[in-house]
């Protein structure tokens, strides 16, 4: 769950929170109905009711909520926005709407139940001619050279310490992947598209995709960096990528190989990536094929942030069934 200073540091993102008010500017009209899902303090509920929305319907599960209930009675907005404690998914409303807007992903849209939550929400709320806050978001990926991030994901499990040999945990430390604030010079190749989430018409809250690279120059890889670009109404957008220098709250996804990997001209590469919808949350997996030009051996990497996690023998069976 959001802390509080984590809702503050989301509202202070200009960028983002500036293009989530443009888009609300462009669609809402007096006799619009808004429903704000993942409302938190409630920045985007109180922003349509300000721009003039008929009503508002803000829901949240976090008890942050209690906090924009104070921040709407401040400012004179109560009466058109209607604060409700719960999961969106686990609430009916009274009518449609004509604006849904949410902001409910981490690092990456994926995030616990958010794909699902949206198109719950799309299904349900939403009227026919209604519009989606944000409307689409880009997942883009790339290989990085990132030896400090890949140390700092191996840390102690990659080294002997005290005279104790810690590299039996490494296996697990690799499967994990955190984010980061990469460099465009970290960049080791162009970057792919590797997924599209149109939210009018998804249908799936799994995301898969693929990247493939030739390799043009000599680099040394670690790892695969991952971020998406949002777009909103009328052409708003932004951008998270390390190239757009915007700097954004949510940095980029880092997620690193076993090892790092020296890579040729007209080497290969092929990534696999997944974000798969499991009970309240996403495990994410990425599958690794490297093919050298000259000697025509292959590198497999399989990893998953399943096979990161500390589980009893009882709760990973549990996990499985």
């Amino acid at each position: 769950m959001y802390r509080l200073s984590d809702y503050g540091w989301m509202i202070a993102d200009s960028g983002r929170t500036q293009a989530y008010a443009d888009s609300l500017r462009r669609c809402v009209t007096p006799s619009s109905v808004v429903v704000d899902i993942g409302t938190g303090t409630g920045i985007f509920a109180l922003l349509a009711a300000q721009l003039g929305a008929r009503k508002v319907y803000a829901i949240d599960a976090n008890d942050a909520i209690q906090l924009g209930r104070c921040v709407a009675a401040h400012n004179g907005l109560d009466a058109r926005v209607e604060f409700i404690q719960g999961l969106s998914t686990s609430i009916q409303l009274p009518e449609k709407a004509d604006v849904i807007v949410s902001e409910i992903h981490g690092i990456l849209p994926a995030h616990q139940r958010s794909l699902f939550s949206i198109m719950d929400a799309r299904d349900r709320f939403l009227a026919t001619d209604g519009c989606l806050i944000p409307r689409r978001e880009t997942l883009w990926a790339a290989l990085v050279e990132a030896s400090t991030l890949h140390q700092e994901t191996l840390g102690v499990w990659g080294k002997d310490v005290f005279g104790i040999d810690m590299t039996a945990i490494g296996s697990t430390a690799v499967n994990t992947w955190h984010k980061s604030r990469l460099r465009p010079s970290q960049l080791v190749t162009t970057p792919e598209c590797w997924a599209v989430l149109d939210y009018a018409g998804l249908q799936s809250p799994h995301v898969r995709g693929t990247g493939v690279w030739e390799i043009s120059e000599p680099r040394a890889a670690h790892g695969i960096g991952v971020w998406f670009d949002w777009e909103g109404i009328d052409g708003v957008e932004f951008s998270n990528s390390p190239l757009s220098g915007q700097r954004h709250i949510f940095g980029q996804a880092f997620f690193p190989w076993p090892k790092a990997i020296d890579l040729s001209p007209g080497d290969e590469v092929r990534v696999q990536l997944r974000s798969d919808a499991v009970g309240s949350e996403y495990v994410y997996g990425w599958e690794t094929f490297i093919r050298s030009r000259a000697g025509g051996t292959e590198t497999v990497f399989q990893q998953s942030d399943f096979y990161g996690r500390v589980m009893s023998p009882s709760g990973a069976a549990a996990a499985t069934t």
